[in-house]
């Protein structure tokens, strides 16, 4: 049992490790967006195809693949974990069930890329097929609306999250690595303003695509980022995005790495 408890608490450790090199990659594709370099997708997917398209690349993706499958593993067992109760509420439950799907998709994502079974295309263009499909159903743009307005309290809350001073991440990961430096701390907090207004920005695209009935008004970070750049102030807004996404790729690997002897400990 003992091992057991030590193995998954070093997945969860590789699993913020490979949250890190997504941030960092992401950072490189805002920081492109922003000076015109690069036709690459600016989220999750067009971040593993970038280093899908280098000569180390593969190596990566597997390793980001184990990273992903652990960070997945981490957040189902903490989600159902039978002292559950005396650590968090329902709702910490739920998130955690969440946040597996979204790693375990990831996962998949990049085993996938890997083996080239997965194309490039545009996660905001996919975002626009539902979104449309959804606006046509009785309810639909009272259901895109309604999650507009809970992606933008998502984004609220990291920004809120930063501000707070208080520790810069989710309860699974604060227990997987609850030591956080000062200087990373400050990592967090710029992370987190970045990803915070980004998510905002995403969630009242989706409130007007719901109160145009318009699903080109839908748009994913990719997009959000692109059409920033149609104002002036946009180039440098988009500059601050990636930069904040790269304070946030550091901070979870070094996150990981101090926190590397709490798997000798249990």
């Amino acid at each position: 049992m003992q091992g057991a408890r030590r193995g998954t608490h070093a997945a969860a450790l590789w699993g913020l490790a490979a949250r890190g090199v997504l941030y960092l990659v992401l950072a490189i594709i805002a920081f492109e967006i922003a000076v015109g370099r690069t036709g690459r997708q600016a989220d999750a997917r067009g971040a593993l195809h970038e280093l899908a398209s280098h000569w180390f690349g593969r190596v990566i993706l597997w390793l980001l693949a184990l990273g992903f499958a652990g960070f997945a593993l981490w957040h189902l067992l903490r989600a159902f974990a039978p002292d559950r109760s005396e650590r968090g509420s329902g709702w910490e439950r739920v998130a955690d069930v969440g946040r597996a799907v979204v790693y375990g998709v990831l996962c998949a994502v990049a085993i996938g890329v890997v083996t080239s079974s997965f194309g490039g295309h545009s996660s905001d263009q996919t975002d626009k097929t539902w979104t449309a499909r959804v606006l046509d159903w009785p309810s639909g743009p009272v259901i895109v609306g309604a999650v507009g307005v809970a992606v933008v309290a998502a984004g609220l809350f990291l920004v809120w999250r930063a501000l707070s001073g208080d520790r810069q991440d989710e309860p699974a990961v604060l227990e997987a690595a609850p030591n956080e430096p000062d200087a990373v701390h400050k990592l967090g907090i710029a992370g987190n303003l970045a990803r915070g207004g980004v998510v905002v920005v995403v969630g009242v695209f989706l409130l007007v695509a719901a109160l145009q009935h318009d699903p080109n008004e839908t748009t994913g970070l990719d997009g959000a980022l692109r059409r920033l750049l149609a104002h002036w102030y946009g180039p440098l807004l988009v500059i601050l995005v990636a930069l904040g996404f790269a304070a946030f790729g550091v901070y979870s690997l070094v996150r990981a790495y101090v926190n590397r002897h709490q798997v000798a400990s249990r």
